[in-house]
């Protein structure tokens, strides 16, 4: 379906913008050319013609080459059976500087009005963008037409047309027709650009429905149906609204490829090409608007294309390599690529009169046609890219919020899991002196005042104790061993058990992560031993193995413990294990009546 709409809308768009040639007016049309510069009067073209001075082209092209020189062209009416009848011949160029027709009917001389492209301008005449003139037909004798023709500019498009008045109105119908759909589309695909920019708040979009809107006015302007419709009373829009337009288009969409495409930051030179090209394009602007105000600048026009087409030059390069090195899709560089193919086809294309088909292919049509495309294709890398850049976002956004959501589940089920520790730490280690020092302050005995001091001075003890289990300093790879000492010192002055220690990791760098886990680690198994152990000397060792692992050890002479018993319930083995996992190491358990050892391994990776 993607491929079959742009390829309905070529064909259409190929027998719409493209007029049936009449080749039967060629067969009998002969012509004779001489110098402008040499005054020539119509009595003495008559004799040119009468003395076989004008010639019949055996294999006559469209476009030909006036230059500084007056062109004739002569054909003949054959006579009529009806009465008052007349046919419409036109010329299929709305940019004809000068044509006019003479009529010898007999020995009768008459001249019809002159059309130019500035101020005898078709329409005034008959309403039609082409030059067209009505031509009576005599009943009687052949009427000898002739057309003079004068264009100084490098070729001219020599397409002619004689049709009765219904063929003529049938064709300028169809004609219309066409020109009506084509403007909607632009019109359309403008609004929906626009639409689309307000909407997603993408506003760079507005300057390529800019673009469309430009194309839309050079459309206007290269079918004539501006100067028939709207600007014949304005002398700078006759003369530069087509070039102006242009100019107004490549600026608009260099600023679009400045701000949609969405190149990496190494690609300097491309950004650097479209913002030169675009300020260029501002710049030209300038000019229209000092032309607008003070008039001059006649030839203006003529280095504005110059320019023009070597920024589009420029920029079709810039496409190239940014689709070689993938930052565009390459049905992106058709689309920019072939409205100027179809300008250069329409530059170098001379056909035969006699060959319609070619005829169409090298006429503005294609030219149209190819930009219909584009526009299609550049719309649909609009839509895409904006919908799959959202689509990232919300995927994004989707993936933000569940990791949001399970991390604040961690964190609470986290704070929840301490909260119960820290009851049950406080419950284990103060309930007891509460209870004893309840019961002795009911008792009413002598004793009373000593027991309630020792109660309070071991509540005291065991409250600084708990205090030390629960700080977390910050620890870091050059303050990790005087952390340790610093702990172990703390809890050996606080406590009755006695500890003693041993660390070693000279010339060893460890992450702050695996500092922290180890920090961890060893206040865990610590604070167990002296919970639960029952023991009178826990040690405590952390040596390095070869550059290669660190061996850490906390033993103790306790009464041991049933390992499967109090992973079950927990006591903070659980939590050791996780942090062991964490950081990559191993975890051995020997627990007898004697006591217990907990040996650590840890790989020393490059942290």
């Amino acid at each position: 379906m993607k491929i079959k709409l742009p390829l309905l809308l070529f064909f259409f768009a190929l027998c719409s913008f493209s007029q049936k040639e009449a080749p039967s007016v060629y067969k009998s049309i002969s012509y004779f050319k001489h110098p402008t510069k040499d005054t020539v009067s119509f009595t003495k073209i008559i004799k040119n013609h009468k003395e076989g001075k004008f010639q019949v082209e055996k294999n006559p092209k469209i476009y030909k080459k006036i230059e500084e020189n007056t062109l004739w062209n002569h054909f003949e009416l054959q006579p009529s059976t009806i009465k008052n009848d007349y046919k419409y011949f036109t010329i299929a160029d709305p940019y004809l500087p000068y044509g006019k027709i003479y009529l010898k009917i007999g020995d009768k001389i008459d001249s019809l009005y002159k059309v130019s492209n500035n101020k005898e301008f078709p329409h005034k005449n008959i309403f039609y963008r082409y030059p067209v003139w009505k031509l009576p037909i005599d009943t009687v004798k052949t009427t000898d037409v002739f057309l003079k023709i004068k264009n100084t500019d490098t070729r001219t498009r020599l397409s002619y047309f004689l049709e009765t008045e219904n063929q003529f109105l049938k064709r300028v119908e169809t004609e219309y027709f066409s020109f009506g759909l084509f403007i909607a589309f632009l019109i359309s695909m403008a609004f929906i650009l626009v639409f689309f920019a307000v909407i997603k708040k993408e506003y760079a979009v507005l300057f390529y429905a800019l673009y469309i809107f430009t194309v839309l006015i050079e459309f206007l302007a290269g079918k004539a149906i501006g100067v028939q419709y709207f600007w014949s009373g304005s002398e700078f829009a006759i003369n530069n609204i087509r070039s102006l337009s242009q100019t107004i288009g490549v600026a608009a969409i260099g600023y679009f490829y400045l701000k949609f495409y969405k190149l990496n930051k190494s690609q300097i030179i491309p950004k650097l090409l479209f913002k030169i090209g675009t300020y260029i394009a501002l710049t030209l602007l300038l000019f229209y608007l000092y032309k607008f105000f003070f008039g001059g600048l006649i030839t203006l026009y003529l280095y504005v294309w110059t320019i023009l087409k070597i920024i589009i030059f420029i920029w079709v390069l810039n496409h190239l390599y940014l689709t070689i090195t993938k930052q565009l899709p390459i049905y992106l560089v058709i689309a920019f690529i072939l409205p100027i193919l179809a300008v250069i086809n329409g530059q170098i294309m001379n056909p035969s009169v006699y060959n319609p088909l070619a005829i169409k292919f090298s006429g503005p049509a294609i030219y149209y046609i190819a930009l219909s495309l584009e526009i299609l294709l550049f719309t649909r890398f609009i839509f895409g890219s904006v919908i799959e850049t959202q689509f990232k976002y919300f995927k994004l956004k989707k993936i933000s919020d569940e990791l949001k959501y399970n991390f604040q589940n961690k964190t609470l089920a986290f704070q929840h899991a301490e909260r119960n520790n820290l009851v049950n730490n406080v419950h284990d280690t103060f309930g007891g002196y509460l209870e004893a020092l309840k019961l002795r302050l009911l008792q009413n005995d002598e004793k009373s005042p000593e027991k309630v001091k020792e109660i309070l001075d071991a509540f005291y003890n065991d409250y600084r104790y708990l205090l030390n289990s629960l700080y977390a300093p910050k620890i870091n790879s050059d303050n990790f061993i005087d952390s340790l000492i610093e702990f172990c010192s703390k809890i050996d002055n606080l406590t009755k058990h006695k500890i003693s220690y041993n660390f070693n990791l000279k010339n060893i760098e460890l992450s702050q992560d695996k500092c922290v886990h180890l920090y961890r680690i060893i206040s865990e198994l610590t604070t167990n031993a002296i919970k639960y152990s029952k023991a009178s000397e826990i040690k405590i060792s952390m040596n390095a193995h070869k550059n290669q692992l660190i061996i850490l050890n906390v033993t103790d002479n306790g009464i041991g413990f049933n390992e499967d018993l109090v992973l079950k319930k927990g006591f903070g083995l659980e939590s050791v294990k996780k942090r062991v996992e964490q950081i990559e190491g191993t975890l051995k358990i020997d627990t007898s009546k004697k006591g217990s050892n907990f040996e650590i391994k840890i790989p020393i990776t490059n942290d």
